[in-house]
């Protein structure tokens, strides 16, 4: 079985389409950061969006990983648990496989990570950010889990962290957060300012990323409730896999839904930060 793609609208569904936009996206990107990048937390939004914060952020990876792990959040509501999918996948650039050996791995280094196909199945934010990999990469293999909000807390997301460390261990593995940070506006129901929204939505942002690159995942999930980040909890985890390896980030680019749009009704907020 293949994972059919679900996230239309977030990107070209034609393959042709899709490329050229990817080539525009990543015109002009430069790696900047001279270490070799194991993680990254990176916006999912549609491409019109945050495609080119995302392609300011994929830029910096290197060429070649053993393996990648996409974490991604539960929009759907549809994941009981941190849900591993065992299936390859399908995008209009083609199939991606699953690195199954890993996965099963992870599966089984703890109780509350699962293999769970339908908690994947409309999931968005994992899949939007394949096409960019395809085209940066071009040949590699992953493995996507969600990390729910339903029963978890810290001490669960440690032991996630643990288990996913433990698997990746002596292996050059790029782990990705999937998430978009400040959702603000009359559509989300959260106008927590009535005037200079675009600055207070940078400096909120600011401070989650700030926390995010010091690598501090209590402060980072106490900004978050301030707020509507939705991929929190994917970037604890990740925060506490990249503890082991390196001893901060860096933010690479900051972004809104209102430089392409221009309506405050909806404003969404785009943070790329690399490890």
């Amino acid at each position: 079985m293949v994972r059919e793609p679900v996230a239309e609208g977030f990107y070209p569904g034609n393959a042709k389409i899709l490329d050229l936009m990817l080539e525009k996206l990543f015109t002009g990107q430069k790696k900047t950061v001279k270490r070799d990048v194991i993680g990254l937390v990176v916006p999912h939004a549609g491409y019109l969006y945050s495609g080119k914060t995302a392609a300011k952020v994929y830029a910096q990876i290197s060429k070649k990983y053993d393996s990648l792990i996409i974490l991604g959040p539960d929009h759907t509501g549809m994941a009981e648990t941190v849900s591993v999918s065992t299936e390859d996948w399908k995008t209009p650039l083609g199939d991606v496989k699953v690195d199954k050996e890993l996965a099963e791995k992870i599966i089984s280094g703890s109780d509350i990570i699962i293999e769970d196909e339908d908690a994947h199945m409309y999931e968005h934010s994992i899949e939007v950010q394949l096409p960019f990999l395809q085209h940066i990469l071009k040949n590699f293999k992953f493995v996507p889990i969600i990390i729910p909000h339903k029963d978890i807390n810290l001490n669960k997301l440690k032991e996630v962290a643990d288990t996913i460390s433990n698997a990746i261990e002596g292996k050059k593995v790029l782990v990705i957060a999937s998430s978009d940070l400040t959702h603000f506006g009359k559509g989300y129901s959260f106008v927590p300012v009535e005037k200079d929204e675009l600055e207070w939505m940078e400096k909120t942002d600011t401070a989650i990323m700030e926390k995010i690159a010091e690598l501090d995942e209590l402060q980072t999930l106490n900004k978050a409730k301030e707020t509507t980040a939705c991929g929190s909890y994917p970037i604890a985890v990740l925060i506490m896999v990249m503890k082991r390896k390196v001893d901060s980030g860096e933010i690479i680019d900051y972004s809104t839904s209102y430089e392409v749009s221009k309506s405050k009704d909806i404003i969404v907020g785009y943070g790329g930060i690399v490890f």
